[in-house]
């Protein structure tokens, strides 16, 4: 089960076809409260046991009793508690917003970003019965996309690493692994360093090896 607490959703028409959420095989994994209650927040809470992935809105907005926007000091105190009980569940959570920085360490992103891969996401979900958070950062191509990541963590630590010490850069020694899948570690180094390859070289062998 997916989760949104989404104040803004409505708006979603505008940008997104998010129609497709009304089909009975998305709404059954996807469910999406755009208009949130403190006083329903306990219930909420309690019907959180099955969600694999919770997502909210940066700034949710949430409402009284009757249905009234809370202020702003209300509102912060409530969705910090609401954002804790969650965490305490020990369910993954991602936060989206307009204009958001996109991290995927940090689990933010862009609001855009997120509703135009989330039917892939679900997608995903009914052919795999797993949740896989990294396809709202990087859609369908995630692995891909994931893999040059990597490469380029690599290549920055290849920049500032001196040769002899490569083997003991877990980095490089995991980019070496995705690059070079039939040799060792060493094999490699030891080519480069047999060549006295410069790391302008280095770096040129491995841009060659992915494309």
């Amino acid at each position: 089960m997916i989760i949104i607490f989404d104040d803004t959703f409505i708006d979603r028409h505008k940008y997104h076809d998010v129609s497709y959420l009304n089909e009975n095989k998305y709404a059954n994994i996807c469910k999406v409260y755009t208009i949130v209650k403190t006083i329903d927040l306990a219930s909420l809470v309690n019907q959180m046991s099955g969600c694999q992935l919770f997502c909210n809105h940066k700034t949710l907005q949430l409402f009284n009793a009757e249905g009234k926007a809370l202020n702003i000091e209300d509102n912060s105190k409530n969705r910090e508690t609401l954002i804790n009980k969650v965490t305490q569940l020990n369910i993954p959570r991602i936060e989206f917003s307009r204009g958001l920085e996109t991290n995927y360490e940090a689990k933010k992103i862009d609001k855009d970003l997120f509703y135009s891969h989330l039917k892939s996401l679900i997608d995903y979900f009914i052919n795999n019965n797993s949740i896989e958070p990294k396809i709202l950062f990087w859609g369908n191509s995630f692995k891909e996309k994931e893999k040059l990541a990597f490469i380029q963590k690599m290549m920055i630590e290849i920049r500032i690493t001196e040769l002899q010490d490569f083997n003991s850069n877990f980095v490089i020694k995991d980019g070496l692994d995705i690059l070079y899948p039939q040799l060792s570690n060493d094999q490699v180094i030891d080519r480069w360093v047999t060549k006295q390859f410069n790391k302008n070289e280095i770096v040129q062998e491995i841009n060659n090896q992915i494309q």
